[in-house]
């Protein structure tokens, strides 16, 4: 379902994609999208004159137009550079963080990735005498393998 607080781009790649997978026409895909809004979206979808949209690609560009403000940015790589754990962070919600700001960045590339993480830990010391730790499982496990 859509609503006006996500991102429209994202709902119609999806809704698209199963129109697709399903081999559904264009004229069905109009006819269930609307069953996919809710909220102020669906009342904006109620609000168009009769037709006044003549393709499923001209209701997509319609959307996009009237919830454009609701998409969401992806971020340069460098912003993953600013990522810091806060110091009451516990380690394991800063790699949550961590993951979720990597998806939102484009083209983040795999070096910039893990020098973002550890760049940003806090306090890096205790952090790295943990990884030094033969107790530490990431260790048992890399060096495991």
């Amino acid at each position: 379902m859509y609503d006006e607080s996500k991102d429209p781009l994202k709902h119609l790649e999806t809704f698209k994609a199963h129109m697709t997978l399903h081999d559904f026409s264009r004229k069905i895909a109009c006819q269930v999208f609307p069953l996919t809004l809710k909220g102020v979206v669906r009342g904006w979808f109620g609000a168009l004159q009769l037709s006044s949209i003549d393709s499923f690609e001209e209701l997509g560009r319609q959307l996009m137009i009237q919830f454009k403000a609701n998409r969401r940015r992806r971020r340069p790589p460098a912003y993953l550079l600013t990522v810091k754990q806060r110091g009451d962070e516990s380690l394991k919600a800063y790699l949550t963080k961590c993951n979720k700001e990597r998806v939102m960045a484009y083209d983040w590339g795999e070096k910039i990735s893990p020098a973002a993480l550890l760049g940003g830990v806090w306090p890096i010391y205790s952090f790295m005498t943990e990884l030094g730790d033969p107790k530490t499982k990431v260790l048992y496990i890399l060096d495991s393998h």
